[in-house]
């Protein structure tokens, strides 16, 4: 059952459309919540919605279309925070600059997930012009944080692009982390495993090498 009330088929002002692409992301994303995204089909995000199947292709042309756009959401929303994050603490130190990156990183489940989705699916099936433009958006969003760490921007630029490879991969591991099932011989995850903990190690040492400038190029 929709959790939207039934709504016009289509909008009018520019108001309206702005407001009618935001119930099909919000449908997207709590559909996303218990169904996987093999499984989530663009029928059941316009009955979510409360929307005709087609209204919903006048906003998105496809399902991998619709995904980039709210990874797109997303990573704005972090950005900007930790943007104004570094203006605020002004760090100075690799602790404090880890420390603002790992700044709300336990509730980032969401974004990571979309990101594990990015380079897989996501840019290999949407319009090579719509990905390109999803890239120029996000070089610009990053030039400007990068703006604001306390680096040169060759570094500061090396230290986002591990933590982008170090989420992915912390995420992953979240879901299958290596370790066999004696029943079902599948990977899975410890319960005793801190992946939050692991994380964070991780990240402020590389931030702590790549600040003193000991960590070799690869």
């Amino acid at each position: 059952m929709s959790s939207t009330s039934a709504r016009p088929a289509r909008a009018r002002s520019a108001e309206e459309k702005h407001q009618r692409r935001d119930d099909i992301l919000r449908a997207a994303e709590r559909l996303w919540t218990t169904t996987s995204y093999a499984e989530l089909s663009m029928n059941q995000v316009a009955r979510e919605a409360g929307l005709a199947k087609g209204t919903l292709y006048l906003y998105f042309d496809t399902k991998e279309e619709l995904f980039l756009a709210l990874l797109s959401e997303h990573l704005h929303r972090w950005i900007s925070a930790t943007a104004d994050l570094f203006l605020e603490r002004q760090p100075r130190t690799p602790e404090g600059v880890a420390a603002v990156l790992l700044h709300h990183a336990e509730h980032l489940t969401p974004l990571r997930r979309l990101l594990v989705l990015l380079g897989t699916v996501l840019e290999r099936n949407v319009r090579p012009e719509l990905a390109l433009e999803f890239r120029r958006d996000l070089d610009q969003q990053l030039r400007r944080l990068v703006g604001h760490m306390p680096y040169a921007p060759d570094t500061a630029m090396r230290v986002l692009r591990h933590l982008y490879a170090m989420t992915i991969g912390w995420q992953q591991l979240s879901e299958s982390l290596p370790g066999t099932d004696p029943v079902t011989a599948q990977l899975r995850a410890p319960q005793d495993t801190d992946l939050y903990g692991e994380f964070e190690l991780a990240l402020r040492a590389i931030v702590g090498q790549l600040a003193a400038g000991t960590l070799v190029a690869s």
